[in-house]
């Protein structure tokens, strides 16, 4: 009995290491600095805006992908005064996608500057 129960401990821990380590190698982007923040402006509510930049070329510019996106969330169906029932979930989407080349000098006065290879800023 104690065997058996021991086995199925060790498989649920083999289970849920392998996971979150296939979860942690399907998201990992080499040779890249990324910052998400909630996407300015009154209109964004609930999106986020993420920006990548590669590493620099010889002569100072790199590219640099721009996503607006709104993250994976539950609509409901119907709502009373603070309680909401039924629903449904809905994946991640995005509303934009944007790659272009950008130097120090042509950076757009809302965004940062250079993300170096390896940086992940979150706000």
């Amino acid at each position: 009995m104690r065997r058996g129960l021991a086995l199925i401990v060790y498989g649920a821990i083999l289970a849920g290491v392998g996971t979150l380590w296939a979860a942690g190698t399907a998201k990992a982007s080499p040779n890249v600095g990324c910052e998400t923040i909630a996407a300015p402006g009154l209109l964004a509510w609930g999106q986020k805006r993420t920006i990548c930049d590669s590493p620099r070329n010889a002569d100072g510019s790199w590219w640099r992908t721009r996503q607006y996106w709104t993250p994976a969330h539950y609509v409901p169906v119907s709502c009373y005064r603070w309680s909401c029932s039924g629903g449904y979930p809905v994946g991640d989407s995005v509303a934009r996608y944007e790659e272009y080349a950008v130097t120090d000098a042509t950076v757009l006065p809302d965004e940062p500057g250079w993300l170096p290879t390896g940086s992940v800023v979150i706000r």
